[in-house]
């Protein structure tokens, strides 16, 4: 079973969840908070940011 990924929308701040390969990153186990590329929020059509592996604490989240 592949491990799914939390993306965040930057224009509306949705969260996705999307497989590795709809990922498209060189390594997306070390790309926290980096843009993706040609993959873009269902919603509103905004570019992405990896925020990690869905379930796991958040990079952006404190205390």
């Amino acid at each position: 079973m592949e491990t799914a990924f939390e993306c965040m929308c930057t224009q509306c701040g949705i969260s996705i969840f999307l497989t590795p390969p709809a990922i498209h990153m060189d390594d997306p186990t070390n790309a926290r908070g980096s843009l993706m590329e040609n993959t873009f929020c269902s919603l509103c059509g905004g570019p992405l940011i990896l925020v990690g592996r869905a379930g796991d604490e958040p990079f952006y989240r404190t205390g």
